[in-house]
């Protein structure tokens, strides 16, 4: 019975070192937290993720890259705006500096 307590706090402590390892990653830059909106928005053609903005309709998947831009960077955050020059439209995305997209919303009052 001591064995079988030792082996499963030696498995619970292996796998605790090796979530804690992958708790510090780099902040991304400027050019990252553009990719990360281009590539969401060709997602976003496909499913609704739950943001504001639902689904996209299919002109977003024209979008180009020079569409995108940083319109305002916070301590935990940037805030990237995609133009969609075909329905005149725009789309903010709130990006966290780990790369985690936050939320899409159809203008630009994150908080």
């Amino acid at each position: 019975m001591n064995r079988l307590i030792t082996t499963a706090l030696i498995c619970i402590a292996l796998v605790s070192v090796g979530a804690l390892a992958h708790s510090g990653h780099d902040p991304i830059n400027d050019q990252k937290a553009m990719n990360i909106a281009a590539k969401s928005i060709k997602k976003m053609t496909f499913k609704d993720y739950g943001f504001e903005v639902g689904k996209l309709d299919a002109s977003w998947k024209e979008v180009a890259n020079d569409k995108l831009s940083i319109v305002h960077v916070e301590e935990g955050y940037y805030v990237v705006k995609a133009e969609n020059n075909q329905n005149e439209k725009n789309i903010f995305f709130k990006i966290a500096k780990t790369g985690e997209l936050l939320d899409v919303k159809s203008n630009h009052d994150f908080e």
